[in-house]
Parts: structure tokens; sequence; C-alpha cells
């Protein structure tokens, strides 16, 4: 039997071109043929020459061309999409090189784990193995894998949310490679360079760094690049409408990716094209092509894209009004993105939940929801941090190599000088009978002497020095990041984390202010209220239906200005979630409060909203507050229990015929809890123990009439 399968062996090298052992085995002919056959997308091709690869080299016993065999057929698993085998396949590469010293064979298999578990989300090893790599790279002075490992170290560095880190890096890398004339690797940083400024909302630069990255994919000719490059300009392109352009590079990238054999990132594709299809009102074929993608991705285990797929239905399902099958998505969705650990794609779909559920009316499931959204929200924001710091230690633990490196050259130039130093003092034994020549060669070594040590104090101090700035530099970074997660990307207001952030505060000084006035030390205190308005715009959804989501986001990136017009300086000016703004007033005269909601909705109401290329938007809005202190004469409830009486007010709002508003000043009953009904607010309202104003002529409906 094993002469048989020696033979098919011998077959198969013969009609591959590949030498036998009987003649002589030119293995960098044939790497080099592995690597043209993946760049070609033959990938079928590529794995018969590596595992033929790996047979000769393992007859041979040369641990180096066995390390190469291992990390070809990894690079075959990772064209593959097959993360799991492709990590098995180069850890095996990495242990081989290690045992042989090969430096830079190593830095090239670390680097391609590092990317493996990149793509596997988990950020901070990724990190590591990256650094790591950059580490060899530079002590070997390989300008060309530098280049690359800035390119793997940026990627890395923008999925764990440190753009302004990722983006210098990719920079750097494209200033190598230009400095090299390395075409494809100036057009994979051009590509992550676009890809950085897509996620961080730019998509105007984006685009125009994606239309290049594809010109030079098409000069070099490497599909998957090629494909990359075509799969984000159409979603670029649908993200603006544009349509046809969006259909026809999607489809391009598709039939790259059937090509290639390359499944994942087909379904890939075909998910965008069912998201274009959506946009444009074609649920039938967006159904199709998602029902596929979610089959497939159940049957291969593409965890993550199945996720991706499950929001899309979700979203698919809410826009056809199939809230039965929307929740069925986000169940399964939830389920799979817990068991991925992807916490955001959770929170996002426990979004969609919210908005289900209010559509059926079952406010208490999706107050639930929505709870459960902040809790995940809150997770995530602490997890950003852990991994920013994360982050931070790997590049400061790299820093401290690279001066580690420094001293230990000063030490071998030290070391140098102190056998020259030994040298000379021998000299000096055999010609001691010459005194006076004796003694000028002892004062000029001791002159040389103070001049090495004076030297390498000012090399130390320099180098602590440049340390000290790069610590400065980290914490700065890390106080943008900080910055950044407590801003809303599309309008550039705060976002919730923020004022859960800063409102409590503001809560206990208001309350120590009356506490103090019940307690006779100080007078009855003067603009020491806060007032939380709630606002949403009335009719959104129909505004996104008629013009489209692009037009919908202008409308909410301007709704800032007008916020800005009415509130001060020192309020906070938030965005609660889609189209819901919080602004809380703070430190006025509750009296102050009809008048500041009054004005906000005459506001929006007298002046349309002007885009381009549209006739003026007429959009009207909904508010409803609550002022805290709840009651003056008694310790009061916080936060929670404050914003369900505001979203009470407004509901009241919405259901007594919207464009208008709803406020409750005063509430003279014991809350314990922050679950109040719209029942119990009424039962109050009848019992004369909560205060309501309203810009409405007739009575107010709790309820939905």
């Amino acid at each position: 039997m094993l002469r048989v399968l020696r033979l098919q062996l011998l077959f198969l090298l013969c009609c591959l071109g590949i030498p036998t052992l009987a003649e002589q085995v030119d293995f960098s002919h044939l790497y080099k043929q592995i690597d043209t056959a993946r760049q070609q997308g033959d990938m079928d091709k590529a794995d018969q020459l590596a595992l033929s690869y790996s047979e000769l080299a393992n007859q041979q016993k040369d641990l180096v061309e066995q390390g190469k065999a291992y990390y070809a057929l990894g690079r075959n698993a990772m064209e593959r999409n097959n993360y799991p085998e492709a990590k098995k396949q180069l850890q095996q590469a990495v242990s081989l090189f290690q045992q042989s010293e090969q430096s830079i064979l190593l830095a090239n298999a670390l680097r391609q784990l590092g990317l493996t578990f990149r793509y596997q989300s988990d950020y901070s090893t990724a990190l590591n193995y990256a650094y790591q790599a950059m580490h060899i790279y530079q002590t070997e002075q390989d300008t060309s894998a530098i280049a690359s490992a800035y390119n793997t170290i940026g990627t890395i560095l923008e999925k764990m949310g440190q753009y302004e880190e990722a983006l210098q890096a990719h920079q750097n890398a494209l200033k190598l490679h230009n400095e090299l004339g390395n075409q494809s690797g100036i057009a994979s940083a051009i590509y992550n360079v676009g890809d950085l400024f897509r996620v961080m909302g730019d998509n105007d630069k984006a685009l125009s760094y994606f239309l290049q990255s594809l010109e030079l994919d098409m000069a070099s000719g490497d599909p998957r690049d090629i494909a990359y490059s075509h799969n984000k300009l159409g979603y670029l392109y649908s993200e603006s409408g544009n349509f046809a352009q969006a259909e026809q590079h999607l489809n391009q990238a598709l039939a790259l990716f059937k090509q290639i054999h390359a499944p994942r990132d087909a379904d890939w594709a075909r998910t965008n094209l069912a998201k274009l299809a959506m946009e444009q009102a074609d649920y039938a074929k967006a159904q199709q092509l998602l029902d596929g993608v979610i089959g497939r991705a159940i049957e291969q285990h593409y965890k993550s894209l199945l996720v991706d797929a499950y929001k899309l239905g979700a979203e698919l399902a809410i826009n056809k009004g199939d809230n039965n099958a929307a929740l069925a998505y986000i169940d399964a969705g939830v389920t799979q993105a817990r068991l991925n650990n992807e916490r955001a794609d959770e929170a996002q779909l426990e979004k969609f939940r919210v908005e289900v559920l209010i559509k059926q009316d079952a406010v208490r499931e999706a107050l639930a929801a929505l709870q459960r959204q902040k809790q995940l929200d809150d997770d995530i924001f602490n997890t950003k941090r852990v991994t920013a710091i994360a982050s931070i230690q790997a590049q400061v633990d790299f820093t401290r190599q690279q001066n580690q490196i420094e001293l230990l050259k000063k030490e071998q130039a030290l070391q140098q000088v102190k056998t020259e130093q030994q040298k000379s003092a021998r000299n000096l034994w055999i010609l001691s009978l010459i005194a006076g020549f004796v003694i000028l060669l002892m004062l000029y070594r001791r002159h040389i002497q103070k001049r090495l040590n004076r030297l390498l104090v000012q090399q130390v101090d320099a180098r602590t020095l440049e340390l000290n700035q790069k610590n400065q530099e980290l914490q700065l970074a890390y106080q943008k990041l900080e910055t950044i997660s407590l801003t809303d990307k599309l309008t550039g207001l705060h976002n919730r984390h923020f004022l859960e952030s800063h409102i409590e505060n503001d809560l206990d000084h208001c309350q120590r202010l009356y506490q103090d006035w019940r307690a006779g030390k100080t007078a009855k205190p003067e603009n020491a209220d806060l007032v939380v308005f709630l606002i949403d715009l009335d009719n959104f959804k129909a505004l996104n239906d008629t013009y489209g989501h692009n037009i919908g986001d202008e409308v909410l990136k301007r709704l800032k200005h007008r916020m800005q017009q009415v509130f001060r300086q020192t309020d906070y000016l938030v965005r609660w979630g889609g189209e819901e703004f919080v602004a809380v007033a703070r430190f006025i005269h509750r009296e102050d409060a009809k008048t500041l909601a009054q004005r906000f909705i005459e506001t929006i109401q007298q002046s349309p909203f002007i885009i381009e290329g549209l006739a003026p938007l007429q959009v009207s809005c909904s508010l409803g507050y609550a002022c805290y202190p709840l009651d003056m004469n008694q310790q009061n409830s916080h936060w929670p229990t404050l914003l369900r009486l505001a979203d009470l007010s407004l509901y009241a709002a919405k259901y007594s015929g919207r464009n208008g508003w709803v406020g409750i000043e005063d509430c003279k009953t014991q809350l314990t809890s922050a679950n109040i009904s719209d029942a119990q607010l009424q039962h109050w309202l009848d019992q004369n123990k909560v205060i309501v104003h309203h810009s409405f002529p007739g009575s107010l409906y709790w309820q939905q009439p």
C-alpha cells in the first residue's frame, strides 16, 4: 500500500512539474509556484503543491523547509477563511523556525498568526504577535517587512478602536512601501487607510482611497485584493444611494471571490447585495440572497457572518412590517452573538427588538430589551477601555524592548572599550621603563574614560527623555479614545455614556442644595433645578422611507444646531438613539421649562430643513420633560425614575397629536421604582399628586387612543 502511495505521489509530482527525490529538489522554485497559484486564486493547485512540498521536506528531514511547508499550508487556509486550520499550521511553522533560528521566517509566521487571531476578534493576542514580528524585522533592518508589519498593526488597532494610532501605522507603511517602490504594498496601505476613514464615517475620503487602491490592485493583478476593493466600493456606493455603481462593483467582487474559492468572502459580497436590494425595496431578492447566506453560514460555521446576516434579516423584516419574523431573526442573532462574544452586534439586535416591541405596543417588554441594550452598551464601553489599555501596554512593551536593544548595543560598545583599555594597560606595562610616557598615557586614558562616561550618560538621558515623551503620547492617545467613546459619531453630540457618567453628580449637587434649605441652613435655592427634556422627531420613519436614510441622517445632524439655539453651552445635549435626543437644562428655575419646551417646538416647526437638491423639509417634533427635584420638600428618586417620567410625558405628547410638549413639574408621591406605568401616572393625576403642564388645547392622552 505504501509503495502504491509513493508511486501516486511521484506521478503527481511529475504532472505538476516538481522534481522527484531522484533529482535535485529546487525548493525555491516550488515555493514560488505555490505563491503564484495562491495569487491567481487556484487554491486547489496551491494546496496540492504545498502538500507535495511538505512531503519532500519531510523526506529530506529539513527543518527550515518543513516550516515553510506549514507556513504555505497556513496561508492557503487563510485564503479559504479556514482560520482554525490556519492557526494550527502557522503554530507548527513558528515552532520549526524557532528551532532552526530563522528570524525573518519566524517573524513572517508570527505576523500571519497575528492576523488569524485578528480575524477571530482576539485583538490583544493579535497585537502581541504583530509586535513580536515587528521587533524581529527592525532588528534585522528589513524595510519591506517593517512596512508590512505596520499594515498589520494598523488593521488590528483599527479593530480595537484606536483610530489615530491605526492611521499613523498605515501612513508609516505607505511611506516605506513608497520608498521601496512596492506597488502591491502601496495598494494595501491605501486600502487600509480608506477602510479606516469608512469606519470613522468619512465616506468621501474612503471612496477616493478605495478607487485609488482598486486602480493599483488591477495593475498588480491579485484577484483577492481586487475583490476586496470592489466589495468596499460597492458598500460605499450603496450607502451614498448610487445603486447602479454599487451593484456593478459587488457583482465583480462576488465573481472574483468565487474564482479564488473563498466561500465566506463570496457570502460577504452576497450579504452586501442583499442589503443593496433591501435599500432598493426589492425585498424578494434581498430575502432570497439572505436565506442562502444564512444556510451556508450555519453549515460552514461562518459564525461572525451569520450574526451579520441575522441583523440584516431583522432589518429586512422590520422594513417589510413582519414583526414576528423580525423577532425570530433577533432571537437567533442574539444567541449566536453571545456564543461569538460579539457584544456590539448583540446590542444592535436588542435595539431592533425595542423598535419591534414598540410597534407591537409591548411597552414592558420593550423597556426590558432597552435595559439589556443599555447593559450591553456599558459592557462594551468598559471592554473598550480594557482593550485600549492592553493596546497601550503592548506599545509600551515594544518601546521598552527597543530601549533594551539600544542599551545592549551601548554595553557591547563599552565592553569593546574596556578590552582596548586592557590592551593599552599591557602595552604600558611593557614600556614601564619610559615613566613619563606611561604617565601621559594614563592621563590620556582617564580623559577618554570621562568622555565615554559623559557620552553614555547623555545617550541614556536622551533615550529616557524619548521614552517619557512616548509614554505621554500614549496617555494623550488614550484620552482621545475616551473622548471618541463619549461622542455620537453621526451628530457630534454627546452620547448616552457621557450623560450617564455626569448626570449623577448634578443630581447629587441639586439634592444637597435642597437638603440644606429643608434643614434651615440656607434660603430656598434659586436656579437650582434640573430639567430633563426627551425629544423625538415626528414621523421620522416616513421621512426615511420617502427620501432615504442619507437625508434622514442629514436632518439628524442639523438638529444639533437647532438644539444649540435653544439650550445653553453648559447644558447637556445628547443623542439618545435613533431619532431620540435628550437635553438636560442644568440649574435653572423649573418655571422656565415650559418656555424652553415651547421655544424648541417652534424652532423645529417654523424653520424648515434646507437640504441641497430637495424642497424645504417641514419637520416637527414631540417633547416630554420632568423636573428635578420631583418633590422639593422631601428626598427624591434618581436618574431612572426621572428619565421614565420624561419618557411617559413624551408618549403623552405623541398620543395627544404630536408637535407639542408635555411636562411634569411636581410629584407629591413617594417613588420607589422606575417601573411606572401610564395607568399609575393617571391615577396620581386624578388625586392631584402630580402637576402636569402641556401645549395641547384639549385633554391629554396617556395611552394610545
